[in-house]
């Protein structure tokens, strides 16, 4: 007979993975670490992983800048600056509603992605959490247990740190990661519950352990997945057209007119940047360090 915790009071079954509550069974399921299904980087990953950062800074900011310049000499070269003068009035009304728009949807993705990077930042913490519970609450179980356990989640986290993190700036997990994950689950499938307090910790392990395995797919799912490529459609069209709407304007001065559509340019290219390097957490210029995990205590 194995002892499984109630909700208040201790029962009885023949089944050491069936835990009793009211007299109805429990089952706690302990899920396997399936292999994830590895990602090809996107366009916008490839360039956050192979460009340095001043080079991506270079490409995102500096050349649509001189592209902005190049248009507007080109504009005027183009169209008489008495025609553009003739449409001034509807022109600015244009520009003023056509940069609202833009500005709004522009800040709607920026805190989008600003909040799920954030939020793999909060994960990466939790899952240090739950890795740290696991190895502290195995000091309830039998000292053989402990011996088979405590180096997997040992070797474990230090897996995460020197292989996975690695793997992450690529959208990819490391094998053997899943590999030890996978062990960890059959030891608490095989182990039997002598007593009451044994059972209360072991309950909880197991929690500590799936919830470890959600907190962890996650983290490679936020690795392999940026903005749809739709929405950098919308994003560059966008900007695009806003842009090009300050060469419609024909003031007698058109080095201030430049200064203007190069200081626009680049505040709204700062702003794609600013996408690019959060959208991927674990890669480029912001990535999310194991620092969390790093610090586990683990002796």
């Amino acid at each position: 007979m194995f002892p499984a915790v109630g909700q208040n009071r201790l029962h009885f079954s023949d089944d050491p993975k069936v835990w009793r509550r009211h007299g109805e069974a429990l089952e706690i399921p302990i899920p396997k670490m399936k292999p994830l299904v590895e990602f090809s980087p996107s366009v916008e990953q490839l360039l956050v992983l192979n460009l340095s950062p001043f080079l991506l800074w270079v490409l995102c900011i500096v050349c649509p800048v001189v592209l902005a310049y190049l248009g507007l000499l080109l504009t005027r070269r183009l169209i008489p600056n008495r025609f553009l003068s003739q449409h001034h009035d509807v022109t600015g009304a244009i520009f003023g509603a056509l940069g609202t728009i833009y500005g709004i949807f522009l800040a709607f993705i920026v805190a989008t992605t600003w909040q799920y990077y954030s939020a793999s930042g909060s994960n990466v913490v939790q899952e240090a959490r739950c890795l740290g519970d696991l190895y502290s609450n195995a000091k309830a179980c039998p000292p053989e247990f402990q011996d088979e356990i405590r180096p997997i989640i040992r070797e474990y986290r230090d897996t995460l740190v020197n292989q996975e993190w690695k793997s992450l700036e690529r959208g990819q997990a490391a094998p053997q990661a899943t590999h030890l994950l996978n062990q960890l689950t059959d030891a608490y499938a095989r182990h039997k519950v002598s007593d009451a307090s044994e059972g209360a910790f072991f309950q909880e392990s197991v929690q500590n352990l799936n919830r470890l395995k959600e907190l962890r797919s996650s983290r490679i799912d936020d690795a392999s997945s940026g903005l749809i490529p739709f929405l950098w459609c919308v994003l560059l069209a966008g900007g695009a057209a806003t842009i090009s709407f300050t060469f419609l304007f024909a003031p007698q001065n058109i080095h201030a007119q430049a200064i203007m559509a190069m200081l626009l340019t680049g505040v709204i290219c700062l702003t794609l940047y600013t996408i690019v390097n959060l959208d991927f957490p674990f890669s480029g210029l912001v990535a999310i360090s194991p620092d969390a995990l790093q610090k586990l205590d683990l002796k």
